[in-house]
């Protein structure tokens, strides 16, 4: 019987292998198909680890990494390597062992950074360019050349720089703040994965349990720490250090950002708890990015969500009355 499953194990590991490499070119070689051929790739090594266990999934990697090579050039076969592969065993490793789905999310999201983190450090070896620095590059000469072509229609340019004015100030600041655009890509890639892993699980059979709804998300309060710990590194190392101010500078936006996510959280839940119709609550979060009082407003909501669980304290107030 053990060689029989050895055997049916590692056939099944060569087709998904050949799934793999094919996902994995069509990913880089099919526009159209491109986005929803890298977010597949990784599910038939996740697949394989809760079946075959990870000794499998690796070879299969492996085998996969060279059908690529092979066939669409080495970028592909490291594409799978240090990608889709990583990813993919990650999932299925948490989902084999059972792992609450927060844990899986987070694990994969350590992954996710860190296969960015090794895919930046061999382009910067290999070509000696910083793809996000390029395209912050590209970037900031897209909003130049739209402003020379509204110039060009008669709108006079001061008034087009300062209704561009807080664009270019992003731009700007966007390379110095490249840690957490990482970080925050890896946990993007790690969601969706997620979610598009447990859609294609389910349709072979295999339960994944989802993550608690949206509206139960809450920091833990030690975030509020985070705020004048990046303050204080910030004026720290302002024109002293240059890399101590760039640390103060990401831990307050990952703050402000996570604090800003949690207000508007807690502003769902207020027009829930009051019957308001959503297109009324998606209008409020259109406002929120747009108008900065109101965005200053969110952010406070978060804050005291934090600090004092306001959800948590509606819910016990509506429950009382129940």
């Amino acid at each position: 019987m053990g060689p029989a499953v050895g055997i049916r194990g590692l056939t099944e590991g060569a087709i998904l292998a050949t799934l793999v490499a094919l996902l994995a070119l069509a990913a880089r070689y099919l526009p159209v198909i491109q986005f929803a051929a890298a977010l597949v790739c990784p599910i038939p090594l996740t697949f394989l680890v809760i079946r075959q266990g990870m000794r499998v999934a690796v070879l299969a990697a492996l085998v996969a990494a060279a059908v690529g090579a092979i066939a669409g050039g080495p970028l592909t076969g490291v594409a799978i390597v240090l990608t889709f592969a990583p990813i993919g065993i990650a999932l299925g490793l948490g989902v084999r062992n059972r792992w609450a789905p927060g844990t899986i999310v987070l694990v994969c999201a350590a992954v996710a950074t860190a296969s960015l983190l090794i895919n930046l450090g061999l382009t910067l070896f290999i070509a000696g360019v910083n793809p996000y620095t390029v395209m912050f590059e590209s970037m900031q000469q897209g909003q130049e050349q739209s402003l020379r072509l509204y110039e060009r229609l008669g709108i006079d340019r001061k008034h087009l720089e300062q209704a561009s004015g807080v664009m270019k100030q992003w731009l700007e600041l966007m390379p110095r703040l490249m840690p957490l655009l990482i970080v925050g890509g890896g946990a993007f890639v790690a969601l969706v994965n997620f979610h598009v892993g447990r859609l294609v699980l389910r349709r072979f059979g295999i339960n994944v349990p989802a993550l608690p709804p949206l509206s139960t998300w809450r920091t833990h309060p030690a975030i509020l720490w985070t705020l004048p710990v990046g303050f204080v590194l910030g004026v720290v190392g302002q024109g002293r250090n240059l890399a101590v101010e760039t640390a103060g500078l990401n831990i307050s936006f990952f703050a402000q950002m996570l604090l800003l996510l949690q207000g508007l959280l807690v502003a769902w839940s207020f027009f829930d708890r009051y019957g308001s119709p959503r297109w009324m609550r998606w209008i409020m979060i259109g406002l929120a990015f747009t108008q900065p009082i109101l965005n200053v407003v969110i952010f406070i909501l978060g804050l005291a969500d934090a600090a004092f669980d306001l959800r948590g304290r509606w819910r016990l107030a509506r429950e009382a009355r129940s």
